[in-house]
């Protein structure tokens, strides 16, 4: 089955720094989250900018792509400007393997290939906001989700018919989740999306 494509903001790499305790967060609704927190490059991360009108100013990949990119060629922190493939657009279609919904609030939607058995796993996430609100609600329409819940670190999702879907967005490094050398030798990379969903 295939779902539709996303316009992305932003395609995020994965790192990690030591945890605080959890805040419970609580999902009043599809579009709405109180005492929802972020972490590092959040203003990166949740760029809003759109993608360029020219189709091939964005480059096409597929999750085992992605998989097989080298870490970033820089130390990054929470406040490093975007570095490298950071700075590029990309098309990613994926079938969708597994959603949580995490304590930032943000809707986590791992993508493995659409067809074959290559490695590789890439979070997609939609952040809140009025801008995303609409795709929010087209892809919490593929859970049985009930509102309003709670959580302290994150909700598992349940997708009846896991659909295939393409992200567009530029990419990202998300230190907060990647391994203490910031390798990309893990089976994560996000994408924070927005515009509109089509089917």
């Amino acid at each position: 089955m295939r779902a539709g494509t996303f316009a992305a903001a932003a395609i995020v790499l994965v790192g990690s720094t030591a945890a605080a305790a959890p805040q419970e967060v609580t999902c009043e609704s599809r579009c709405e989250c109180s005492s929802a927190h972020g972490k590092g490059r959040w203003a990166l991360k949740n760029d809003p900018s759109a993608p360029p009108s020219d189709a091939g100013a964005i480059q096409p990949v597929t999750p085992s792509d992605i998989f097989s990119w080298p870490g970033p060629d820089v130390h990054l922190t929470q406040h490093s400007e975007r570095t490298g493939r950071e700075q590029n657009w990309f098309s990613l279609t994926g079938r969708v393997v597994a959603m949580k919904v995490e304590a930032d609030g943000d809707l986590h939607i791992e993508l493995s290939d659409a067809t074959g058995d290559k490695q590789g796993i890439v979070v997609v996430e939609i952040p809140l906001g009025p801008q995303w609100c609409d795709i929010r609600t087209t892809v919490f329409g593929w859970t049985p989700t009930r509102f309003p819940f709670q959580t302290r670190s994150t909700k598992k999702l349940k997708v009846a018919n896991p659909p295939i879907i393409t992200a567009v967005g530029k990419a990202f490094w998300d230190f907060n989740d990647a391994p203490k050398d910031q390798s990309n030798r893990r089976s994560h990379f996000l994408v924070t999306l927005h515009g509109k969903f089509t089917r």
